[in-house]
Order: C-alpha cells, then structure tokens, then sequence
C-alpha cells in the first residue's frame, strides 16, 4: 500500500473549497481554485453543463447500485472482463462526484487469451502530467475528456494509489461526468480483462449515476459514479431529453395508443 498522507491532505482542502467556493464560482463565473480550474475544462460541450447528466451508454462496467468504499487503506479492487471486437480499442473510465471526490488508481488491462502484462501506460499516474483538452493536470498517456464542461473535474494526485508509490486521479465531477482515456492494440476475438483500485471520500453510501435525492444542480446532489468502456473512441455524451421533448413524446406515444386501439376490431 503507498503512502496516501499527500493526497488525503490534497483531498481535505479540495473538500473544503468544494463546499465553500463553489457556489460563488457558479454565481460569479470566476475560477474556484487550481483543483477545479484544472479539470474544467470544456471538450465538446452540449451546454447543459453539471444538470444531472446521464452517463455515455455502452459501458462494459458501472458501479451504479453498488456499496462504497470509504477505507483509503484498503480500496475496494473492480474487474470486468470483455471481448475486443476490433483492433484500436479505446478504455476509457468516466467519473462523477457530486458532493465530494473519489479516488482512481492503478488501473490495469491484460489479455487473457494470450497472456500479457499491463496493457496501460503509466498506469501508476507517476509520468508526470501534460495538457489535455485544457486540463493541466492530465497524466501523461492520458487524455482527458470533459463532455458537460463539469466543475471540479479530475486532476493527477501524488501518493494516494493502492499500491505501492503509485499515484492516483482524484476526480469530483459535479452533476455530470469527465473521463480519462487510453488507446490500446487489440486482438479482435481476444478477451482481455480491466481492473482498478478505487475509494470515495463523500458519506454516500451507494454508487448512483444519477442524483435522486431532488439536487440536480449542484454539490448537494448524491450522484457518484465510476464507469469503464472498451471501444472505438471515446463514448458520446448521455443527454437528458428536455422537458418540452418529453411531453411531445408522451403526446405521440398517446396518438399512437389511440390510433391502436381505432385499429382494433
């Protein structure tokens, strides 16, 4: 286990500007802090930033519905295994933190069919950092995508990984999701397994990929969220259909019914 002192100090005052700072951010537009400036970062905004955005489908794992850990000493270790169906596979993992930060580290991606070792560069977060879509604080191997234009998104940490001298990404996504992502060679037909170490230092209770709890906006939501992807590039953006295209489809969802039944003899 490496030593965590760094980024459990770096998480208490990241808690403490996330709490206090954030709402006069939002109110004034200005940067919050060198933690939230680094990780908002805006890539291929929809404009409907941090609104209790869904999750990019097709993950091959999501923690929604599970317990959480909060034991920085003993990060919980998650795997899922999948096949690659082409030769360029993407492995992106997506987080979001409303109230708090959870912490990434160690992530791993090994074939199994021809046994390999890790597929990831610098999966220990401890290359250094590069820019990325305008987050600074993007490891490098990395790339950093910011799909809402979410505060207080991901930033590099120094010795807070699960083993030993590694590093990890700390990452408090507000109301919507961020992501890192690495590129890999495949072997189409190949099964290959993904692990990382995790821990999150909110008082959840249980992984939600929405907030349910009425806060949609805001650090006083309970949505938490890891998820893990194996594609061709990174996932597109979840979108909430608006109010007005809601009713709309209830409208011709009821047209239809009515002209079914019509029909019916």
């Amino acid at each position: 286990m490496g030593t965590i002192r760094n980024g459990l100090l770096a998480a208490r005052l990241a808690r403490m500007k996330k709490k206090v700072l954030l709402p006069i951010a939002t109110a004034c537009s200005v940067a919050m802090s060198a933690h939230a400036y680094a990780g908002a970062a805006v890539w291929n905004n929809n404009g409907d930033a941090g609104n209790n955005n869904p999750p990019p489908s097709g993950a091959i794992l999501d923690l929604n519905g599970q317990t959480i850990n909060h034991n920085s000493a003993a990060p919980t270790l998650y795997t899922v295994d999948f096949s690659a169906a082409i030769t360029s596979t993407a492995i992106t993992f997506a987080f979001r933190e409303d109230p708090s930060f959870i912490f990434f580290s160690d992530p791993t991606v090994s074939n199994l069919t021809t046994s390999s070792g890790n597929l990831l560069a610098n999966s220990t977060f401890t290359a250094g950092t590069h820019t990325s879509n305008g987050n600074s604080a993007t490891p490098i191997d990395w790339t950093y995508a910011n799909q809402y234009g979410a505060t207080f998104g991901g930033v590099q940490q120094s010795g807070c990984g699960a083993l030993a001298g590694s590093g990890c990404w700390d990452d408090g996504a507000v109301q919507a999701y961020d992501a890192i992502s690495q590129t890999i060679a495949t072997t189409v037909g190949d099964l290959y397994q993904v692990s990382f170490y995790a821990w999150d230092s909110s008082s959840l209770t249980t992984f939600s990929d929405l907030s349910t709890n009425g806060d949609t906006t805001d650090t006083g939501g309970n949505g938490a969220d890891i998820l893990a992807y194996a594609q061709a590039g990174l996932p597109p953006p979840g979108n909430v259909p608006e109010p007005g295209a809601l009713t709309l489809l209830a409208v011709g969802i009821g047209a239809l019914g009515m002209i079914r039944r019509r029909r019916t003899p």
